[in-house]
């Protein structure tokens, strides 16, 4: 009778281990972040920064800005949400002697490929 128990004991503790391994008990594993590439360039007559290909996560916003070289003002983005926009540094203000750099922030929600043009400058 004693051996019968210690069987029965060792069948239902092998149930418990097997049924406590089993698919429906398994911790889900961790998702991905998602992850989207930046790519910024600048046209002559000035610098962009960040300057290069870089990747961020989904839903991370990026602040990009636009830099003339001396004699050269901002012109335009291209690759934004602001491309069309009459004013597209926003904030209010228009681009001046005392402020000539572009700042814009994207989210990053897809691969971008986002350009900055610049033209010889009309201030003195």
């Amino acid at each position: 009778m004693k051996g019968a128990f210690r069987s029965f004991i060792l069948v239902l503790s092998l149930l418990q281990f097997v049924y406590s391994c089993s698919k429906d008990n398994a911790v889900p594993e961790p998702t991905a972040r998602i992850q989207y590439t930046l790519t910024v360039t600048a046209s002559e007559g000035g610098s962009v920064s960040p300057e290069n290909t870089t990747t961020y996560s989904g839903k991370t916003v990026v602040t990009i800005t636009a830099i003339p070289d001396e004699g050269y003002e901002f012109a335009r983005w291209l690759g934004t949400d602001n491309d069309n926009k009459p004013n597209p540094c926003g904030k209010g203000r228009q681009l001046g002697k005392f402020f000539s750099d572009c700042h814009i922030t994207i989210e990053m929600n897809s691969n971008r490929d986002v350009q900055v043009f610049f033209k010889l400058s009309t201030l003195e």
